[in-house]
């Protein structure tokens, strides 16, 4: 017993020493109280936790859903790589915007800007004409630009201040005619390249007036020797005076990629009357200024709006029309501008668009099998 009560004082003089030590050390003390703290507040946590899966023992699995499963995975991987695609080829936007003006201030002092070469490239788009008149000869056809011959200032800069006429090669033979071993290579091809003011105006390709008043005398003359017999002076005149054309390209500055269609490009305009082919082709185009934005950078385009109307030698000689049998094109700009914008959205947009297709997909094919369970539970409890 007193061997016992020894060690029992000895022991608990070793508490009473370790006691006042740790009372005496903070750090201890500090680590003591964190560490019952943290596991005092694990319970708390784990109650939070809103990720919780049952056992593996406790799951069910079935055919059925794994079927789904599959499903659900093969579509997710669909949109995910869909998601991706349109990111890359990036996506088109459309808006109207009205469209940009070109001042051009009168202080005294300065230059007239008209004759500038800066207000030239500014105040002024090219226009590219390629043109072809297969009966015609080229001594009978001439180019007018608002009722005048074109002028030095009016063709582009760094190249010859002339219109280009010659006859038609074998290429723009075959796409009037198609390959026609048969077909000549007759009458003229125009082609120019001039620069026009930013207003509205008109382009003439058309007879001279020399040929227009043959034409007219050799046609009352014929009506007086066959009685105005119709068919007989078109057998006459044939295709003497036919100003039948095909238009190869007509553009108005730079042409918008993305059109649908590009009207004035391969077009064919076959006149047959009883009168030679003789009539006037009337276009009215409206250029539509488009902004074109990429992301290579923003270019101003124009896009086309054709009307075609014919009218008829009858009533170019009853109502004094003053236009010459050929082609006449009036064209307008738009006061409204077309802003094509292609991009790409923002990155974390992309991001959050993946995020909610792989969450959805799951979310929606959750939903649908725990409606099909539960349906499938009562129907089973119905039926016993």
């Amino acid at each position: 017993i007193i061997g016992g009560r020894r060690s029992f004082v000895i022991e608990l003089t070793i508490s009473n020493q370790f006691n006042r030590r740790y009372n005496r050390n903070p750090f201890i003390h500090s680590f003591t109280k964190q560490t019952h703290s943290c596991s005092s507040s694990a319970p708390s946590y784990s109650q939070k936790n809103m990720f919780a899966k049952p056992r593996k023992d406790l799951q069910s699995k079935s055919a059925v859903g794994g079927a789904i499963t599959v499903i659900a995975g093969t579509t997710t991987a669909l949109l995910f790589v869909a998601q991706i695609y349109l990111y890359i080829i990036g996506s088109a936007r459309h808006s109207l915007h009205l469209s940009q003006s070109q001042p051009v201030p009168f202080l005294p002092g300065q230059p007239n800007p008209f004759e500038s070469r800066k207000h030239d490239a500014q105040g002024k788009i090219p226009l590219k004409l390629h043109v072809t008149f297969p009966h015609l000869s080229c001594d009978k056809l001439e180019l007018r630009l608002d009722g005048a011959a074109p002028r030095v200032h009016d063709f582009e800069p760094g190249r010859p201040a002339r219109i280009e006429k010659r006859r038609p090669n074998p290429i723009e033979v075959n796409a009037i005619y198609g390959h026609d071993p048969t077909k000549q290579f007759s009458g003229c091809t125009l082609k120019a390249r001039l620069r026009i003011p930013i207003v509205g105006g008109q382009v003439t390709i058309s007879m001279t007036q020399g040929t227009w008043m043959h034409a007219t005398q050799e046609i009352m003359m014929l009506a007086q020797k066959l009685e105005g017999d119709k068919n007989q002076i078109n057998e006459q005149l044939g295709n003497s005076y036919n100003v039948s054309h095909y238009i190869h390209s007509i553009q108005f500055g730079t042409p918008f990629s993305k059109a649908e269609a590009m009207p004035l490009e391969q077009r064919a305009h076959m006149i047959d009357n009883p009168y030679g082919g003789i009539a006037v082709e009337n276009l009215q185009v409206k250029l539509i200024p488009t902004v074109h934005e990429t992301i290579l950078g923003t270019q101003n385009t124009y896009q086309l709006s054709v009307v075609d109307h014919t009218v008829q030698p009858e009533t170019l000689v009853s109502s004094g029309v003053p236009v010459l049998p050929g082609l006449t094109m009036g064209y307008d700009f738009t006061p409204l501008a077309v802003h094509h914008v292609e991009g790409r959205d923002n990155f974390f947009v992309f991001l959050s668009s993946l995020v909610s297709i792989v969450g959805g997909v799951f979310v929606t094919v959750s939903l649908f099998t725990g409606c099909v369970l539960h349906s499938a539970v009562a129907v089973a409890k119905k039926k016993d």
